[in-house]
């Protein structure tokens, strides 16, 4: 069974790019079913190699791999979750914390595995994948030898494969949140019930960054969920944290993790409230922090939602400046993939502008080894993060 693409359509496949449009397909031969393992050739008959098939998404095509002549069987996904494996021991040591899988980045497309010690997580937006979970799942099993497997299929893009949206475990026996360390701190994660799959692993690498910069200092953790980069930044020794989300169950997971950690209660405010809204009611107060830190969620979903997501963006980093004094410490960052590294900081000098203040750029961040970005697959590169100081009379102030 072949696909067989346009004339002059496989421009994206010959740069590394791993997905077919529909739009990109002049003719299918043989009947492939959904989920079907298919060939990819170009109008000319040069072939790129298999791919899973879908009838009606518009991903036509999903890639696998350039060898025509693979069988997609056991011995074929051993091989790459070996190789993923392998990455995340080599990246991480002895750490039992990590993106196992992260999909076309993996060879694996559309699929997400996540490791909490002992625990592995299951997210899959590829009817293909999906029709070889059991297999997939014998495999984790065998690997890694998990208590528990964990489906997080609560995800709406499931829809557009034709994949109902799940949640509930899949393997073995998952009794509770699952314990892991991070830089000596102590974090209980709810795999079933928690944000995504239970923690942002994507800002590992962040979090100590910004507690060492923290000591000494009072911290706004803005949108803080399960207190990842607040409650570090308390172990470390910033003098008051003051942790803000609209989530009450995320707040009950902080309160829980501040106890586990032995932080005094007097250090800690837990606010649970829309953080746009109290971002402004903090400034109109006249409130001052010495280092805040914004990690919101996507605001912009698609490209059709990045004018939205903009203003979103410079108002929370606009009030987040306005809070700050003079040597103060901004670190903000944006997980949506529509929204470049370049426009947001863009967003940022706009905001510095907004506010009349300059800013010295101490760090920039984006992924960790466990969430690697394919080069040619922009949809595969997604965090940006920068981490700025507010200057007193170093510069000149930036005006409008």
């Amino acid at each position: 069974m072949r696909v067989v693409l346009k004339a002059g359509k496989d421009k994206l496949l010959r740069r590394g790019y791993p997905w077919v449009f529909a739009n990109q397909v002049h003719r299918i031969e043989g009947r492939p079913q959904t989920g079907d393992v298919v060939e990819i050739a170009a109008a000319d008959g040069t072939v790129y190699g298999l791919g899973f098939y879908h009838e009606h998404s518009q991903i036509a095509v999903r890639f696998l791999t350039s060898d025509p002549a693979a069988t997609i069987n056991a011995d074929f996904f051993r091989q790459r979750l070996r190789q993923a494996l392998s990455l995340r021991q080599a990246a991480f040591g002895d750490s039992r914390h990590y993106r196992l899988v992260f999909s076309e980045s993996d060879g694996l497309p559309g699929t997400i595995v996540d490791r909490y010690d002992d625990v592995l997580t299951w997210t899959c937006l590829c009817y293909g994948m999906e029709q070889h979970r059991e297999l997939l799942l014998d495999l984790l099993e065998e690997l890694l030898r998990p208590r528990a497997i964990v489906e997080r299929n609560d995800n709406v893009l499931r829809e557009k494969e034709g994949l109902p949206q799940q949640r509930g475990i899949l393997r073995g026996r998952y009794t509770g949140p699952v314990e892991i360390t991070e830089e000596g701190v102590r974090f209980s994660v709810d795999v079933l019930e928690g944000l995504k799959t239970g923690f942002f692993l994507d800002q590992r690498l962040h979090r100590p960054i910004v507690a060492r910069l923290a000591r000494g200092r009072r911290v706004l953790d803005v949108f803080s969920a399960d207190g990842g980069f607040g409650l570090m930044a308390a172990v470390y020794g910033a003098t008051h944290v003051h942790l803000l989300d609209i989530s009450e169950a995320a707040m009950a997971r902080a309160r829980e993790n501040a106890q586990r950690n032995g932080i005094e209660p007097s250090r800690l405010t837990f606010d649970v409230a829309n953080a746009l809204d109290r971002l402004g009611e903090l400034v109109a107060r006249g409130a001052t922090y010495e280092l805040i830190v914004l990690d919101p969620p996507a605001f912009a979903k698609s490209k059709r939602h990045l004018d939205e997501a903009r203003r979103a963006y410079q108002r929370i980093n606009i009030n987040a400046l306005q809070l700050l004094p003079p040597g103060g410490i901004l670190a903000t960052a944006s997980c949506s993939q529509a929204l470049d590294e370049e426009e947001f900081f863009k967003i940022l000098h706009y905001s510095a502008r907004r506010v009349g203040c300059a800013l010295r750029l101490l760090y920039r961040g984006s992924q960790p080894p466990d969430h690697p970005v394919l080069e040619a697959m922009p949809e595969t590169r997604y965090l940006k993060f920068f981490i700025v100081q507010k200057l007193a009379d170093e510069a000149p102030p930036v005006r409008q």
